[in-house]
């Protein structure tokens, strides 16, 4: 298992100095070595996601991740939803980020702002917005921060009357 681990580290350093084909090459091998190491298929999940635009693969390493972690790697939660979001699989974007929201160590602000993405793409605009003020309440980050205040602002804008009331009640 310290070779697998050792590997890992490497796949770290290659994708820090964005050599994405040696990270791969060392993923895949690392799974030759152990196929159940969770932390291994989120990393070939995002690779596929991001680089390589398989997005196929990069579904069935994210679920696998899932699977094998065991909910000790939060970070898959963010990525899988992401790629769920973005496909329009929102019913198992929310389901993948409620279980995310359970994870010990799990990036709430990110989980909440997922949700409220969902929530917009359904047109459910006072959630959206609440939900946006729920992952503000859970971040550290400035950057995000500002990027929660311009998603909330946008969100108002797409708010009608009987909406905006919402949000007072």
């Amino acid at each position: 298992m310290q070779d697998v681990e050792n590997l890992f580290l490497e796949v770290g350093k290659a994708i820090d100095d964005r050599d994405i084909s040696v990270a791969k090459a060392l993923l895949e091998e690392i799974l030759l070595i152990d196929p159940g190491y969770g932390r291994a298929h989120n990393h070939l999940g995002w690779i596929y996601e991001t680089k390589i635009k398989d997005f196929k693969r990069a579904k069935r390493h994210y679920e696998l991740a899932i699977k094998f972690c065991k909910g000790t790697y939060p970070v898959v939660f963010v990525n899988y939803g992401y790629l769920l979001i973005e496909f329009g699989d929102l019913e198992e974007a929310l389901k993948i980020i409620e279980e995310g929201l359970l994870v010990p160590g799990a990036d709430k602000a990110t989980l909440f702002y997922q949700k409220g993405k969902i929530a917009e793409h359904q047109q459910n605009y006072a959630q959206a917005f609440r939900t946006y003020q729920l992952a503000q309440k859970m971040n550290f980050n400035k950057d995000f921060h500002t990027m929660l205040v311009n998603e909330m602002n946008r969100v108002q804008r797409k708010m009608g009357f009987w909406d905006k009331l919402k949000l007072w009640f």
